[in-house]
């Protein structure tokens, strides 16, 4: 290596290089004979001639929340009327950190949903204006079943919003407020309270119930969250596209490749 950096370098620049390297890790000169070989929790690695701390724990798990917001709550910082913001109110996260997926506004409450994994959120990111979601929304005024038909070819037509409706049914109410259930796919809240203005119908509530194949327990009270079970993060990973990897024990050998060594029967190599 001496060699090849002397073709760019004086030999004082790389003797002082090397010089400066054996004297920071003496554990590379004292105790392996190559670069590369791997340390175990017992070994007594110096930076420097100071010890280094090292952690050695179990791989972070893959970890999913669900969380029911309340409207008016911010995501990161706490808003007027609010003590805490959403991700301050989550569970402590491995590694540090949640990541929201396809968060909504302020105003809009409902289901909202993190996970630990920056693969998992940009894949489910990718994929979210396929996923269907479910909303529950309350409206002002007379609202009945004809007008059903206008609401989903309003979602239809909308150049902004890119989705349709696909389920849409009444729900109850009552005086002069009445909640309706949607299924939706690629559409926002934010696009369903334009498609009702279209209309001429007054959303004046819109609670998200579902993301995907996660839907928002009925006993989750506002402001609480709860962990996704094993079931559910499978589910989520077929949603994003992901399909789970089988592990190989530690210290297995890889599978042989299955391309064409080059050799005929007998041991000659083909021409």
């Amino acid at each position: 290596m001496k060699q090849v950096c002397s073709n760019c370098h004086t030999d004082t620049y790389v003797n002082s290089f090397y010089d400066q390297y054996d004297a920071l890790v003496n554990l590379y000169n004292e105790k392996f004979a190559k670069p590369g070989q791997a340390i175990g929790p017992k070994d007594d690695v110096r930076l420097d001639g100071r010890r280094l701390r090292l952690y050695w724990g179990e791989p972070s798990q893959q970890l999913a929340v669900v969380y029911h917001r309340p409207a008016r709550e911010g995501m990161r910082s706490a808003v007027e009327g609010s003590d805490r913001s959403s991700l301050e109110r989550l569970p402590k996260a491995p590694g540090g950190r949640w990541i929201p997926v396809s968060p909504m506004g302020i105003g809009e409450g409902g289901l909202e949903l993190f996970v630990s994994d920056g693969h998992l959120a940009a894949a489910l990111m990718s994929h979210a204006d396929k996923l269907s979601s479910e909303y529950s929304v309350r409206v002002r005024g007379d609202l009945d079943e004809s007008h059903l038909p206008q609401l989903t070819a309003a979602a239809a037509r909308d150049p902004e919003a890119r989705g349709r409706i696909e389920e849409i049914e009444l729900t109850g109410g009552e005086a002069a407020n009445r909640w309706v259930r949607l299924v939706t796919v690629g559409l926002r809240p934010r696009d369903l309270k334009r498609v009702f203005e279209d209309c001429g119908i007054e959303a004046n509530r819109i609670i998200r119930t579902r993301f995907g194949p996660i839907g928002m327990d009925r006993s989750l009270a506002r402001g609480v969250s709860r962990r996704l079970t094993a079931g559910e993060l499978a589910a989520l990973s077929d949603a994003a596209g992901l399909k789970a990897q089988p592990r190989r024990p530690s210290g297995a050998r890889k599978p042989a490749s299955s391309k064409p060594s080059g050799r005929r029967p007998g041991g000659r190599k083909g021409h």
